[in-house]
């Protein structure tokens, strides 16, 4: 494993052209590479707040996992020292994404270029706006079902609030 990505650029070859992932086969070394730091780093920023457990190596560690403390949801102890296939896919799927459109996993959001409303002709359009800047942030990201579904096992349970008056 690299020290800036999860998995091997090998290893990642190897996943989509299982997957017959032609724009992946067609791409350079080089773009690649960058696709998988990229997509390593996305899958981090948008999932460690909810990953089990704790950087191993403590805050200067590049990368989230290993972790220590860390169990699946069903209970199954992960060692200190391992990195789960399913976080190494998912940062090859999210490579594969940033290969593909760069930087849309990790958007950048100016508040004040947001339209609400726009007139064209007869035509009209207006957006959602958000409320707050984390209803912002949230709405730009995009919704990555390939993601949830392989970490969901090694995400926190997202309990439901209780009120307590």
């Amino acid at each position: 494993m690299s020290a800036s990505f999860y998995g091997t650029l090998a290893a990642a070859d190897a996943y989509f052209a299982d997957r017959a992932n032609a724009p992946w086969a067609v791409a350079n070394d080089g773009d690649r590479l960058a696709a998988l730091v990229r997509g390593s780093h996305a899958v981090d920023g948008l999932y460690e707040p909810r990953f089990v457990g704790r950087r191993t190596g403590g805050y200067d560690q590049v990368l989230s996992w290993p972790r220590s403390e860390a169990t699946t949801v069903n209970g199954e102890v992960i060692a200190d020292d391992a990195l789960p296939l399913a976080v190494t896919y998912a940062a090859y799927e999210a490579a594969a994404l940033e290969l593909s459109e760069p930087g849309s996993l990790t958007p950048v959001i100016v508040a004040a270029c947001t339209v609400k409303r726009e007139k064209v002709g007869p035509l009209e359009t207006e957006y959602a706006v958000a409320d707050t800047s984390d209803d912002m942030i949230a709405s730009a990201r995009p919704v990555l079902t390939m993601l949830d579904g392989l970490l969901y096992p090694l995400l926190r349970p997202v309990l439901p609030g209780i009120l307590v008056v």
